[in-house]
């Protein structure tokens, strides 16, 4: 994360998502190439030490988040992209995927992991994140929620293996993720509401840093996951 990050109303599921994801590379170690679908700033890029070539592809116009170091796209998707949602990738031209904050955004999702399955080589990963309770955005293409049970289903679907779903956080994240989530809102709705948020912000930053060690606590309400899948071979 940017320094931004650690004072950013998010910061407690940002902090979650990458410490579940460095678990899930502890199992599953990434080496090689790697292409990340639906990059924007590739948030994740240093936590896969073991990849030589990481290259993202995402929209001209990809949205830009300040939690984040600055990263761009090696690649554009093509114009036909969201009439064909075909990658411009021949079959297996990486040894590993990952598609993080997508999915939900995604229309047709079967196809999204299908088209993940097919540019990664026989063997490898493909990473993923969502989100699960967490407030709308990114509208009007904020369309899905998955449990960790309709992922399993998607990854049959598109012939790819489960080798692990993790839940980020349970209760303790989801509401003080929802909490800090309303005062981001209200900031940008500006006016009296933006004073209001701010005035409110800085109790709520502390108790975000304050309840990590209690993050996983209430583990049946989902906050986010991540998964790891991988194509047989």
């Amino acid at each position: 994360m940017s320094p931004r990050g650690w004072i950013s109303p998010y910061f407690l599921t940002r902090h979650l998502q990458r410490r579940t994801l460095r678990r899930a590379l502890v199992m599953a170690p990434a080496t090689g190439s790697l292409i990340d679908v639906g990059c924007g700033q590739k948030p994740h890029r240093d936590l896969f030490t073991g990849i030589t070539r990481y290259e993202g592809i995402d929209f001209g116009r990809y949205s830009i988040n300040k939690d984040f170091t600055a990263g761009k796209p090696d690649f554009e998707f093509p114009s036909d992209y969201t009439r064909t949602w075909a990658l411009p990738f021949a079959d297996a031209s990486y040894d590993h995927a990952v598609a993080f904050e997508v999915l939900e955004h995604h229309p047709d999702p079967a196809r999204a992991l299908a088209q993940l399955a097919r540019v990664v080589r026989p063997g490898g990963h493909v990473y993923l994140s969502w989100p699960f309770i967490f407030p709308l955005h990114e509208e009007p293409h904020d369309f899905f929620r998955y449990t960790h049970h309709a992922m399993a289903r998607l990854a049959e679907g598109a012939g790819l293996e489960v080798v692990g779903q993790w839940r980020t956080g349970g209760t303790v994240a989801v509401v003080m993720t929802l909490l800090t989530g309303q005062l981001a809102i209200a900031n940008e709705t500006g006016g009296f509401r933006r004073l209001l948020a701010l005035a409110a912000y800085p109790p709520f930053l502390l108790l975000q840093h304050l309840m990590v060690p209690f993050a996983h606590l209430g583990a049946e309400t989902v906050l986010s996951y991540v998964a790891v899948l991988r194509r047989p071979g």
